[in-house]
């Protein structure tokens, strides 16, 4: 057998095994070893271009791949003359270690997939909402980033539609709120806002960084830390975000909330 190569295969409905493209066997595929950025693609730019592209090359440096040879600006002007500017887009951007190996790499080279499509418009009120006690986020070094390893967040959304439920509350290992099924989560009591920290294993949404931005700089008390179930429970309003914008959770474990829009934060989105 010296000498043998590589062979990838895959089975086909009619014709039975056949072989495979060798670009589908890649370390994303195998390992999940990448990170990757959603971006929204409106009004002929990319929103928060520099708040993606500064996290995806935090998350490269981190996971010690090197960097991608894309930029955000030269993506986004790419696709002003490439699709028309009428609606939205929905860009999803992969960066991947490339080789193969096994756990270990054979080297640390960028290898970006992106994928552009048109953008469903998100629902603004999710009207039942549950917290999840089957689907824990554990720490780790990388559990800020977006990486392509996003099993806890499949399985939630898996529980999550076997229920019947518009949106699912994530707890830490700890029991602590983390986050939502693919969005950070907020609070407002009374006039302060509240937001669960990252020492309680969510991701560093760029939606999320925005929506403290702006709280701070409106001079409007926010607070990031670490809270029980029964902080989430005693809000007037409950609300997620992501990079779509932001959705209005109605009911939660059959309590009520506000769901009337905040302009202030509304407009970041727009």
């Amino acid at each position: 057998m010296h000498g043998f190569n590589t062979v990838f295969l895959q089975k086909l409905a009619k014709e039975g095994f056949t072989k495979a493209e060798s670009c589908l066997a890649n370390r994303a595929a195998f390992f999940g070893d990448g990170v990757f950025e959603t971006m929204i693609f409106s009004k002929g730019k990319i929103r928060f271009a520099g708040e993606h592209e500064e996290r995806l090359n935090l998350g490269l440096n981190l996971l010690k791949i090197e960097s991608s040879s894309v930029t955000v600006q030269e993506l986004e002007e790419f696709i002003k003359q490439n699709f028309s500017q009428e609606k939205p887009f929905r860009i999803r951007w992969n960066v991947y270690r490339g080789g193969l190996g096994k756990y270990t790499p054979v080297g640390h080279q960028a290898v970006d997939l992106i994928i552009i499509q048109s953008l469903d418009k998100p629902d603004k009120i999710k009207p039942n909402a549950y917290i999840s006690k089957n689907v824990s986020i554990f720490p780790s070094l990388w559990s800020h980033c977006k990486t392509l390893n996003s099993l806890p967040y499949v399985m939630a959304n898996i529980e999550r539609m076997e229920k019947g439920m518009d949106e699912v509350i994530l707890l830490s290992e700890k029991g602590l709120i983390s986050e939502a099924g693919a969005a950070n989560v907020f609070w407002k009591k009374e006039d302060v806002f509240y937001t669960p920290s990252l020492s309680c294993n969510c991701i560093a949404g760029v939606g999320r960084r925005k929506i403290m931005e702006v709280l701070k700089n409106e001079g409007i008390d926010m607070v990031e830390g670490e809270f029980l179930v029964e902080d989430l429970m005693a809000a007037d309003q409950v609300f997620t975000s992501n990079v779509t914008g932001i959705a209005y959770i109605a009911c939660l474990e059959n309590q009520f909330f506000d769901t009337k829009p905040l302009p202030l934060l509304e407009r970041l989105f727009e």
